[in-house]
């Protein structure tokens, strides 16, 4: 863990370093300007790479339509020449629209030891189990036993930031002499409900998000097999003249699987209904931990000691990501449209 926390803890002792120049160093207003400065300095360096996993799914969204055709193409073609060349457009698809299928998942696996790093720093300047005597005489990350010592010794509204709801009174005695639960109650509740809910709203944010981009892909892909059944591109549920004439009606041979695939018990019916159960079982999934997430600010505050610092923490970084998301949503209904279908003339998006 001391390989994820100790360029965290550079980070913010730089800024305390810096704010030294403006405050007492050893002032309340030092430490939580640096904490909040941690979070801003974090989030900037992973703005890229938040950028490219929004924008990325975005236009996974918008490929769905030439994915779904790129299937029917080749779903009566099962010999292993025909897959090869099925995984070969798949691949000229991607790179024509220059997406990287796992750049959705690389900003994550990039934002897990980040955020491990802030929370260890965090935690460990007054470690559990620990005095208050011995944590000033610890080292944390980049920090040495003077700047530990400061950072215990710096208060917000009065209450220490590292004091939690739960500390022993004797702690609170060595830590800030007359402090007494209500006070370090009065700050941390609000602190990690505001905190709880302001992680919610995100995620309720994020769900709608990705539920209306869900709904507008089906929706696209729903319009590529009523295509391919009518002969030719369907607007407004209307088949689409093509050079002054309108595609004959499909016949049985024409439609051959898609019309096998209607009859009942017929297996990629079945595999569809499959996908769509998994799929209903995932948004559940996800709807539960929206209900329970936010949750866990206030159960940790309680259960798991987070020190006043960490509430902090977790308030800016949930108010910097509704900011961002805010600003790349709005970025990306300009770049990438949702309502928007490529592949069709002008005239079907009018």
């Amino acid at each position: 863990m001391d390989l994820f926390a100790y360029p965290v803890s550079l980070v913010m002792k730089f800024w305390h370093w810096a704010l030294s120049f403006v405050v007492d160093p050893d002032s309340g207003v030092a430490w939580v300007g640096s904490v909040l400065l941690l979070v801003v300095t974090v989030r900037l360096l992973l703005l890229r790479s938040m950028w490219r996993q929004q924008y990325s799914m975005r236009k996974m969204a918008q490929l769905a339509p030439k994915m779904k055709e790129l299937q029917n193409k080749y779903k009566d073609r099962k010999s292993p020449e025909d897959r090869q060349e099925q995984a070969k457009e798949m691949q000229a698809l991607y790179a024509d629209a220059g997406v990287n299928p796992l750049a959705g998942c690389l900003p994550l696996l990039v934002q897990i030891p980040v955020f491990l790093g802030l929370y260890y720093v965090l935690l460990n300047f007054s470690p559990p189990g620990k005095t208050i005597e011995e944590a000033s005489q610890m080292t944390n990350g980049a920090f040495g036993p003077e700047q530990v010592s400061s950072f215990l010794n710096a208060e917000i509204f009065g209450v220490p930031l590292a004091s939690y709801i739960r500390m022993p009174q004797e702690v609170m005695d060595s830590l800030h002499p007359g402090l007494v639960r209500e006070d370090i109650l009065m700050l941390a509740v609000p602190l990690f409900v505001l905190a709880g809910i302001a992680t919610f709203i995100n995620m309720w944010n994020s769900f709608r998000r990705q539920k209306a981009a869900k709904a507008a892909e089906q929706a696209a892909l729903a319009r590529v097999d009523a295509e391919e059944r009518a002969g030719g591109p369907v607007v407004d549920g209307e088949v689409l003249e093509i050079d002054g004439e309108k595609p004959a009606a499909p016949t049985p041979a024409t439609t051959g699987a898609a019309g096998a695939a209607a009859k009942p018990g017929d297996k990629p019916q079945d595999f569809q209904s499959m996908a769509e159960q998994m799929t209903e079982s995932m948004n559940q999934s996800m709807k539960i931990m929206m209900y329970l997430f936010p949750f866990f600010p206030i159960v940790g505050a309680y259960f798991f000691n987070f020190p006043i610092a960490i509430g902090l923490y977790w308030l800016t970084n949930n108010i910097w990501t509704a900011v961002q998301s805010h600003i790349f949503m709005e970025k990306l209904e300009k770049e990438l449209p949702m309502s928007s279908r490529e592949g069709l003339p002008p005239s079907a998006f009018m």
